[in-house]
C-alpha cells in the first residue's frame, strides 16, 4: 500500500485506511481517553486571554503554589493587570515560582537584577534558571563570564556554559560562541566554525565577522586542514569567491576531512562556474557520510531511489541532529510501511515547528497510523500548526473535536500550548 507524507486532507493516510473499514465491515473507533479537569491556573489564563485580568487574578490566587499561576500573577502585578502596579509582589511571585521549580521565573529575575546593574543577584538566578532546564540562562551566565558582568571574567566557564546551551539549541549562542573564540580564545578556526553555524541559523551579523576572519585564517600554516577547510567555505560560500574556495576545500577534502567533502561536493553538485561534476559529488557525500557527517548522510538519502538505502542514510543524519531529514525519513519508512517509526520521525519534525510534519503527525494520529487512535494527539499537533502560521489543521479539528469531550479538547490545548484556542470549540459547542 502507498502511503506519501500528507500535504493536505486529500493527501493524508485516512482516505486508504476508511476504505479499507469499509470493505471489512469494521468501522475503528477511538479509545477511551482519560478525563482531563481543567485547573485554576489555567481557568485564569483563559480569563487573562479574554482581558477578564481581575477574574484571571482571583482564579490564579485559588491555584496556590502552582508554579505557573505564580509566574502570570506576577506578570500581571508587574503590568497592572487587574490590579495596581505592585513591583515588590512581582519579585516575590517569581521569586515562589523559581523556588518551586519554575525556570521561566528565575530566569526572568536574573534579567530584571541584571538589567538594574545588579549583576552578582542576576548570574546567581541565570545559573539557578540554567539548573531548572532553561537553555536561555545558559547563554546568558555564559555571556556574563565572558564579560565579567558580576563574576570575574572566566574563558573557560564561560565557554563551558555557552557549549552546554548550544547543546540544548539556545537561539543566538552560535554568534556567542564565534565571538568568544574570535576575541577571547583566539582561536580563528573555532570561530569561523561557530558563526558558519550561526550565518545557518540566519544570524545577520556573522556575515561580517566571517568576512573578518580570512586574514586570520590565510595567516595559519599551510598544513592545518581545518583552517583550510574553513577558509573554503567562507570563500565559497559567503564571498562569492567559488574558484577559490573549491582549491582549499579540495586539499581539505583529500585530506579527509569530512566537512571538506561534503562542502565540495556541494559546490559540484550545484554545477555553476564549470564545477559540476555530479559523479564525483555523490562519491564525495559517501565518504564525508562515512565518517559521520550528518548533512553529506541527508544529502545522500534524498537522492537515493532505494527506499532501503535511503533510510540507511536519513536515519544516520536524523540521528545526528539534522532536522531537515526528519521528514524524508518518515516518507521512506512510510513507503515500506514501517510505521511505528515513521510516526516518531514525523512527532520528532513536529517538535521542531515542521508544519508538514505536524500535519502528518495528526492525521496518524486521528487515523490510527503507527499506533492506536489518540485524538486528543491528534487535535494537539492541528493546533500546534497555529504557532508556525498554519490555519489548514483548524479545518481538519473540526471535523474529530465532536468526538471528544470538553476535557479531552482541553487537553489537546494545553500540550499544543493552545489552550484558548482550544477552549473555542469548547464554548461553541454548549453555545449551539
Amino acid at each position: 500500500m502507498r502511503r506519501v507524507f500528507p500535504r493536505s486532507a486529500k493527501g493524508s493516510k485516512r482516505t486508504k485506511i476508511m476504505l479499507s473499514a469499509l470493505h471489512s465491515g469494521v468501522i475503528r473507533r477511538p479509545p477511551t481517553l482519560p478525563i482531563v479537569t481543567m485547573t485554576a491556573y489555567e481557568q485564569g489564563l483563559l480569563a487573562v486571554e479574554r482581558r477578564e485580568y481581575e477574574v484571571a487574578r482571583e482564579l490564579l490566587e485559588l491555584a496556590g503554589d502552582d508554579p505557573d499561576a505564580l509566574l502570570l500573577s506576577a506578570q500581571l502585578a508587574g503590568e497592572g493587570l487587574g490590579g495596581p502596579v505592585d513591583t515588590a509582589r512581582k519579585l516575590s511571585l517569581y521569586e515562589r515560582a523559581a523556588d518551586l521549580g519554575s525556570a521561566e521565573a528565575a530566569y526572568n529575575l536574573g534579567a530584571i537584577h541584571a538589567n538594574a546593574q545588579r549583576y552578582a543577584v542576576g548570574l546567581n538566578w541565570y545559573r539557578r534558571a540554567a539548573e531548572l532546564g532553561d537553555s536561555a540562562a545558559l547563554r546568558m551566565a555564559g555571556i556574563m563570564y565572558a564579560t565579567g558582568q558580576g563574576v570575574t571574567a572566566d574563558d573557560v566557564e564561560a565557554e563551558r556554559l555557552l557549549l552546554a546551551a548550544a547543546v540544548a539549541d539556545a537561539r543566538r549562542v552560535s554568534f556567542d560562541l564565534g565571538a568568544l573564540y574570535a576575541h577571547k580564545r583566539h582561536d580563528p578556526v573555532l570561530a569561523a566554525q561557530w558563526f558558519l553555524r550561526a550565518a545557518k541559523e540566519e544570524d545577520t551579523r556573522a556575515q561580517r565577522q566571517l568576512e573578518l576572519l580570512v586574514p586570520r585564517l590565510r595567516e595559519l600554516p599551510a598544513d592545518q586542514s581545518r583552517a583550510r577547510t574553513m577558509l573554503g567555505v567562507i570563500l565559497a560560500f559567503h564571498l562569492d569567491q567559488r574558484a577559490a574556495g573549491a582549491e582549499l576545500l579540495e586539499a581539505a577534502a583529500a585530506e579527509g576531512d569530512p566537512e571538506a567533502q561534503r562542502a565540495l561536493a556541494f559546490l559540484l553538485d550545484g554545477g555553476a562556474d564549470g564545477l559540476g561534476d555530479t559523479t564525483r559529488a555523490m562519491a564525495l557525500y559517501r565518504a564525508s557520510a562515512q565518517a559521520g557527517d550528518g548533512y553529506a548522510a541527508y544529502n545522500l538519502g534524498i537522492r537515493e531511489s532505494d527506499h532501503h538505502e535511503a533510510v540507511r542514510w536519513l536515519r544516520q543524519a536524523a540521528e545526528a541532529g539534522v532536522h531537515e531529514a526528519y521528514p524524508h525519513l518518515a516518507n521512506r519508512l512510510s513507503e515500506l510501511d514501517i510505521d511505528d517509526e515513521a510516526l516518531r520521525w514525523y512527532v520528532r519534525g513536529a517538535e521542531t515547528g515542521h508544519r508538514g510534519c505536524m500535519f502528518a503527525a495528526a492525521c496518524w494520529y486521528r487515523d490510527g497510523f503507527g499506533g492506536p487512535v489518540d485524538l486528543v494527539q491528534a487535535l494537539r499537533w492541528y493546533l500546534a500548526m497555529l504557532s508556525v502560521g498554519g490555519g489548514d489543521g483548524i479545518h481538519e479539528a473540526h471535523k474529530i473535536v465532536p468526538m471528544m469531550t470538553d476535557d479531552q479538547i482541553h487537553d489537546a490545548g494545553r500540550l499544543a500550548g493552545r489552550i484558548s484556542d482550544a477552549d473555542v470549540f469548547v464554548v461553541r459547542r454548549h453555545a449551539a
